[in-house]
């Protein structure tokens, strides 16, 4: 444990010359603060706008894990293709398994001020419900994080933001009726349609559907994230870097 938390601070330290933790608290206050003065002025019904905001968060957070991810992984390998992250501790596990902690963290901290900002500027559904949007946020997420890693790592930053651009819009189709029975299954959707659902149980108490829809889909993304973590782990023991790199 010791090692793992090591890592996840020397994670932090390299961020710390870069524009990550920045691009992580800039974006999300911007956006916030937009939609807050935004929706100071126009004649949308409140439920709307809460759930237009929690729809554009969930839609841009693929391009933004995409971004972050393949900016992460670059930073590896420009130190060294990569052997800095492959050789500073004994168990590879740690160190893949400290790098994805530590982007997820960061994700955290977007959602947090994302949805805390807008919260305290748009006072109209109760904070708990913001606080479990925040975290259907996140959870919705992590298999991406983990999946734009491995693409990042492998194929590069750029394969990592085409991806995330692809993914962006596939989860914007999604809050359509294109999606409708089938985003349970489409990893991209999650968050977004996750909000969506939030949203719905807190405008029909009574009606069970809304939490049926979530519960559904938090079992079909747990077995999904837990089996590409474990997959992800075994690939990156054997892996010994790339030549190129963007």
């Amino acid at each position: 444990m010791h090692t793992f938390i090591r890592c996840i601070r020397s994670d932090f330290y390299k961020f710390r010359h870069t524009s990550m933790i920045w691009i992580h608290i800039l974006i999300p206050l911007t956006t916030a603060i937009l939609f807050i003065a935004y929706y100071s002025v126009s004649f949308w019904r409140i439920e709307a706008k809460i759930s237009g905001y929690f729809e554009v968060v969930g839609v841009i957070f693929p391009l933004i894990i995409g971004l972050i991810t393949g900016k992460a992984a670059e930073q590896e390998g420009q130190a060294g293709n990569y052997q800095t992250m492959l050789c500073s501790v004994k168990s590879r596990a740690i160190a893949y398994s400290s790098k994805l902690v530590a982007l997820l963290l960061l994700g955290i901290l977007s959602i947090m001020i994302a949805i805390g900002v807008f919260a305290v500027g748009f006072q109209t559904m109760p904070g708990m419900m913001y606080i479990k949007a925040g975290g259907l946020l996140i959870t919705g997420s992590i298999f991406l994080y983990i999946l734009h890693l491995f693409v990042s790592l492998r194929y590069g930053r750029g394969s990592s933001i085409g991806l995330g651009i692809v993914e962006s819009l596939i989860s914007a189709l999604a809050l359509t009726g294109l999606g409708d029975g089938k985003w349970y299954y489409i990893p991209c959707a999650w968050s977004a349609r996750l909000c969506d659902n939030i949203v719905f149980t807190w405008l029909n108490p009574s009606m069970p559907l809304g939490y049926e829809e979530i519960y559904k889909c938090l079992i079909v993304a747990a077995c999904v994230t837990v089996a590409a973590f474990i997959l992800s782990l075994f690939w990156f023991k054997s892996w010994e870097g790339r030549q190129s790199y963007e």
